[in-house]
């Protein structure tokens, strides 16, 4: 009796595990195919902006399934063509400032123009590097993104030393975070790219990258002290025990001897 138990709960937790392995892969198909016939279902209904008289239902007699979303497609390209030229970028910026004055609109397109900002667009161009900072105390690091190298800044307390500014992202909303200045030589760089390092951000370190455990190194050496002499000329310094002078008196004796 006890052995049949035993198989039973065995085949029970074989059968959770499996349900859990089965749905942990199916789930994130099923929310992308989800999404994705929710955004072509909308934008195949944009066919009816289209007068009626002009649809193709009323004009070929059958309706033409996909012909609103290649209208959307056109649509996107020729607003993306708009916005490389003057006449387009005014009138976003005369559209984006109406909807500044609406408060629920305002918030919602700031928030969702930022998202889309940092994940499509911005994090290729302005971020160069993730580094990690000793931050918020000793001993504790997080993870940054570096996105200007240009010395603009000059602090006599870091000497020569580069100043870098730095974006630390919040979680899980990376399009909020911090501005830092820090001295290039307290970042250390990760061995992984801003997509990898944006995706651990968000998800709170439940997505790493796969793979072995990725290196840090120095954005560059620390530089020597200014006043620092070379190690030989140190050493030669530490050995000197006054044999120079020895010599001399010696010569000055031979000297003597032979006046």
């Amino acid at each position: 009796m006890n052995g049949i138990r035993a198989a039973f709960s065995r085949s029970l937790s074989a059968l959770r595990a499996a349900l859990l392995a089965g749905g942990l892969v199916m789930l994130p198909i099923g929310v992308t195919i989800w999404v994705l016939s929710k955004l072509v279902a909308f934008a195949d209904s944009t066919i009816k902006l289209v007068p009626a008289a002009w649809q193709p239902e009323a004009l070929l007699g059958v309706p033409l399934p996909g012909l609103g979303v290649l209208m959307s497609l056109i649509g996107l390209s020729l607003v993306g063509f708009a916005m490389r030229y003057y006449a387009g970028q005014r009138a976003l910026r005369a559209m984006e400032a109406l909807l500044h004055r609406v408060p629920v609109a305002s918030s919602i397109y700031q928030g969702v123009k930022q998202l889309l900002d940092t994940v499509f667009a911005q994090q290729g161009k302005h971020f160069s590097d993730v580094v990690l900072i000793e931050y918020p105390r000793t001993g504790v690091y997080s993870v940054a993104f570096v996105t200007n190298r240009h010395p603009f800044l000059a602090l006599p307390e870091v000497g020569e030393t580069p100043l870098v500014s730095v974006f630390l992202p919040t979680t899980p909303n990376p399009t909020s975070g911090f501005f830092m200045v820090v001295p290039e030589t307290e970042l250390r760089r990760i061995d992984m790219s801003v997509e990898e390092a944006f995706k651990m951000v968000m998800s709170a370190g439940i997505v790493v990258p796969s793979g072995p455990a990725r290196h840090t190194w120095p954005l560059r050496p620390a530089p020597a002290p200014a006043d620092a002499a070379p190690i030989h000329d140190r050493a030669d310094d530490h050995i000197d025990d006054g044999s120079d002078d020895r010599a001399d008196d010696r010569a000055d004796d031979r000297d003597d001897e032979q006046a």
